[in-house]
């Protein structure tokens, strides 16, 4: 399976039990460390009945796949099967009002549940829909990609997120690609020695260099990186770039690095990087600014 967007490495398409089971052994653990007396002395396990997530307002919807291995992951530590039933899939938006998916079940345990279902699908979710008003805003030329801003441990979960909103991966982890910023290039006494020094280790690894000065992308153009990283520039700036690496690819038999714009963007200032051509903005904004999106879990009289 592949797409358009210019991923910098193999996108997060689909989230593994290996993905997200130490969260989800954490979340139980730190939830129910002596079960859940409220609903276990209210209902009985014999009592069954479902639980409906409701969508409180519009958005896209992410994190179905992480359910799925909640409830597996539940069910070996307890004994007891919830199963859910969703018609959406992740990466598909909704309306408010819009039922979800459903628990069916014994009570207790969906009630047990309610709360690490609501966290994961309103935290991914908001990440999802977030970067579909990005992609949305920013027009067809514009990649929007996501950084390495997350939350420690749902670093895959959040880029999944991502994803299933349309937007790019940026590299996973440092392993990657190799990335040369601002304090490698000063400790290496300037961009040359810092792409010497891992074209050298690493001759095969994609190579991306920020620059936050024109004088220094004309430094880094010659070297040949995959990606040349604009960071805090803004339009007069940005167009200046744009024409120096089409002017050194003109050159240079046609090929030019991927540009890529860094620097507090926000999807309402996209408009700004209209008519520049292919490039994509990174945005921190996506995974560390994000609001849980309004969901909540219904049940009908049982």
């Amino acid at each position: 399976m592949s797409d358009s967007r210019p991923h910098y490495t193999t996108p997060i398409r689909r989230i593994t039990r290996t993905d997200c089971e130490t969260l989800i052994q954490l979340t139980l653990a730190e939830d129910t460390p002596a079960g859940d007396p409220t609903s276990e002395s209210i209902f009985s396990f014999e009592q069954h009945g479902t639980g409906r997530i409701v969508a409180r307002e519009s958005g896209v919807l992410c994190g179905l796949a992480v359910i799925e291995h909640l409830c597996e992951i539940n069910r070996e530590r307890t004994g007891h099967a919830v199963q859910y039933v969703s018609s959406l899939q992740d990466g598909q938006p909704f309306n408010a009002g819009a039922q979800l998916l459903q628990l069916h079940g014994p009570l207790p345990t969906i009630l047990t549940l309610e709360r690490p279902v609501l966290n994961f699908l309103q935290y991914l979710s908001g990440i999802s829909s977030v970067v579909a008003r990005a992609v949305q805003a920013a027009g067809p030329d514009i990649a929007i990609l996501d950084t390495r801003k997350t939350i420690p441990g749902y670093r895959k979960l959040a880029k999944y997120a991502v994803y299933c909103g349309g937007g790019t991966n940026h590299r996973i982890c440092l392993s990657d690609m190799a990335m040369i910023k601002d304090n490698h290039v000063a400790a290496a006494g300037g961009i040359t020695n810092a792409v010497q020094a891992i074209r050298k280790r690493h001759p095969d690894l994609p190579l991306e260099v920020e620059v936050d000065a024109l004088e220094q992308l004309s430094e880094a153009l010659p070297l040949q990186p995959d990606v040349i990283l604009l960071d805090n520039m803004r339009r007069p700036d940005i167009e200046r770039a744009v024409r120096m690496v089409q002017s050194h690819a003109a050159d240079n038999g046609g090929r030019a690095p991927f540009i890529e714009i860094s620097g507090g963007w926000r999807p309402d200032q996209l408009s700004e990087l209209q008519g520049l051509g292919r490039l994509g903005v990174s945005m921190g904004y996506l995974t560390h600014t994000t609001r849980f999106l309004d969901l909540s879990m219904e049940f009908d009289d049982q």
